[in-house]
């Protein structure tokens, strides 16, 4: 079964932008779905993606985990002190 979800995401660290766009196309999510960009305050880094509309996922129960985990480890194999983060939304739950 399918579901419309919508995310977002915020990972404090320099260096992973280029592996969570990576991690977006390899999950065939396109660039006009997830937005990515990154910005400086006070000294810390910052990446961030986020949808801007409901996108359709066959199967959510079952890549939803795979996809955290496949976020978290590569965070966490460039930046192992990073903080990260990942905000699911149901549209259709409102």
């Amino acid at each position: 079964m399918g579901v419309n979800v919508m995310l977002d995401f915020e990972v404090q660290a320099e260096s992973v932008l280029s592996a969570l766009a990576e991690l977006i196309r390899e999950e065939g999510l396109r660039e006009h779905e997830v937005g990515l960009g990154w910005s400086v305050e006070k000294g810390r880094h910052w990446i961030s993606g986020e949808t801007d509309h409901p996108i359709g996922v066959s199967r959510f129960y079952a890549w939803r985990p795979h996809f955290e985990t496949a976020f978290r480890e590569r965070v966490h194999t460039l930046a192992p002190a990073a903080t990260a983060s990942i905000n699911w939304q149901y549209p259709d739950d409102n």
